[in-house]
């Protein structure tokens, strides 16, 4: 059992080294582009915003390739092993967004009313330019979801039982994304339900495929006012919804959970993310 606390206490570190790559390779990166501007445009040289993206990404795309190289050396583990396309099934993606989406929107609404009464937060805000979407249908769901669903599940197995890892992976995957707590809630849902499917499914590409769609939703979610009129309020920063929208998600909901319970835990019954507490290893039977 020693071998398995080491593995414990090694797993997430190794996460955590690709996380860092997140947040130093962008600033070092923003750091010499200053200094050159500085040194041959003027003092007051600020990088912009299309450089910010780009050494952004760049930081994403690094620490993609960090997690996937140390699940490569400690697991044997391939990406190519995870992205299945044969018998892909158009309805996991689907359905664990409409879960992921609605469930948000209907905790989003309830925290919304608790939390509005003791504390004053910034609201969240999508813009839509080029760059964010870009940004937020393309880099974001392959980069993240390489390092938060590939990286930390497939590190996280045989050292951890599968809900203590999407648990964890919700945790982690809400974190870099500077929210407030109604939003920090809300990724934590999707974050947690994506591990689920991941690591029942094996496949990256259901979970890439449903942040794409969940992005899309949410950058063109106030187009939807034009549509369906008024149908959110703010009070102190907090987002609640109109009755009519919460019964739509809640219909939602319980489409996707009929669908949960009657096809995908029926369809997916694969344990290779639960471990053998004699031995500490990932059953994969």
């Amino acid at each position: 059992m020693k071998a398995l606390t080491k593995e414990r206490i090694k797993k997430p570190l190794l996460c955590g080294v690709a996380f860092s790559f997140i947040l130093i390779v962008p600033v070092i990166l923003m750091m010499f582009a200053t200094i050159i501007g500085m040194l041959v445009v003027d003092e007051n040289y600020e990088v912009s915003d299309n450089l910010i993206f780009i050494f952004t990404e760049l930081g994403m795309l690094s620490a993609s390739v960090i997690a996937c190289s140390f699940v490569k050396k400690r697991h044997g583990t391939k990406l190519r092993e995870t992205v299945k396309v044969k018998d892909f099934d158009l309805a996991v993606p689907i359905m664990l967004m409409i879960f992921g989406w609605s469930t948000g929107e209907i905790i989003d609404h309830c925290t919304g009313l608790i939390l509005s009464n003791f504390m004053v937060v910034e609201p969240n805000v999508n813009e839509i330019t080029i760059i964010s979407f870009i940004s937020a249908v393309i880099c974001a769901p392959i980069f993240e979801e390489l390092i938060c669903r590939f990286g930390w599940c497939e590190l996280a197995r045989g050292a951890y039982s599968l809900p203590i890892i999407c648990i964890a992976n919700g945790i982690f995957f809400s974190l870099p994304h500077m929210y407030n707590i109604q939003g920090f809630i809300n990724v934590f849902i999707g974050g947690l339900c994506s591990a689920y499917v991941y690591c029942k499914t094996r496949n990256i590409l259901y979970v890439i495929i449903r942040h794409a769609i969940h992005n899309v939703f949410a950058l063109g979610f106030d187009s939807l006012k034009i549509i369906f009129g008024e149908f959110a309020t703010y009070e102190n920063g907090f987002v609640q919804y109109s009755w009519q929208y919460l019964a739509v998600n809640a219909v939602l909901v319980i489409i996707s959970v009929i669908y949960f319970v009657k096809v995908f835990r029926k369809k997916y019954t694969e344990n290779y993310f639960e471990i053998n507490r004699e031995t500490g290893l990932a059953i994969t039977e």
